[in-house]
């Protein structure tokens, strides 16, 4: 289990199971029995938090990481991996979370 990684999760409730991307720092994942993740969808909904990945990391339809959407989850809840996404991609979905969480402005 490694940050950038895709899998199939049991959300629970109306959500169900649906691809998220693992968001939390490389580190501490081994230690942690819940992990931060961001859903990933196949529907737009034009937000500047969006990142499009497309099939990127073995997803079946084009998907956006939907950094407005963020759960922790037990790791219990992780079904079936599905990929890895990239350097370039997780650094885009990073500044996305970032913005999601008005978090610019303790960056400086």
């Amino acid at each position: 289990m490694n940050r950038g990684d895709i899998w199939l999760i049991e959300l629970g409730g109306k959500a169900g199971k649906r691809p998220a991307v693992i968001l939390a720092r490389q580190n501490v994942l081994e230690y942690l029995n819940k992990v931060s993740v961001a859903e990933v969808t196949t529907k737009s909904k034009g937000y500047p938090t969006e990142v499009f990945v497309g099939q990127k990391a073995n997803l079946p339809k084009p998907s956006f990481v939907q950094a407005d959407n963020i759960h922790t989850v037990g790791k219990h809840r992780m079904v079936k991996y599905l990929g890895t996404l990239d350097p370039d991609t997780m650094r885009e979905i990073s500044k996305k979370v970032v913005l999601a969480l008005e978090l610019e402005n303790c960056l400086q």
